[in-house]
């Protein structure tokens, strides 16, 4: 796979992840504010985590648009190191090693929106039949 690919996929899954970072950090308040139970503040925190979403699906798109664009071989290993598969070049490491570290960040975001999210709205969370 072209180094260009590469390097462009990584600095989009840069980008998620300083979003991600983002929206752990809103998902944190939000917990605060739903143990002290300030529903302005929760009201607010949960409308400010739009953003952050769009901006994942922003980033998520060009991603999808790069690997629609390359050769179909180039875009199934692209899909493949996105999806989570081990380098099998030096040159995919670094691209490897950020798919890692945001499926990291994306489960605590996860975890803690579960807990939040079941906090607020009991049995009627979208976590509740799960």
């Amino acid at each position: 796979m072209d180094a260009s690919v590469l390097l462009d996929a990584h600095v989009q899954l840069k980008r998620i992840y300083t979003v991600l970072n983002e929206c752990l950090d809103l998902t944190r308040q939000l917990a605060d504010a739903v143990d002290r139970r300030d529903e302005v503040a929760i009201q607010l925190l949960v409308s400010m985590r739009e953003e952050p979403v769009g901006k994942l699906r922003r980033a998520n798109t060009a991603l999808d648009f790069q690997r629609d664009a390359i050769d179909p071989e180039a875009g199934r290993r692209l899909s493949e190191l996105l999806k989570g598969a081990p380098p099998q070049e030096p040159a995919e490491e670094p691209l490897a090693k950020q798919v890692s570290m945001n499926a990291r960040l994306i489960q605590q975001v996860y975890e803690l929106d579960k807990i939040v999210n079941l906090k607020l709205n009991r049995e009627k969370s979208i976590y509740h039949a799960k």
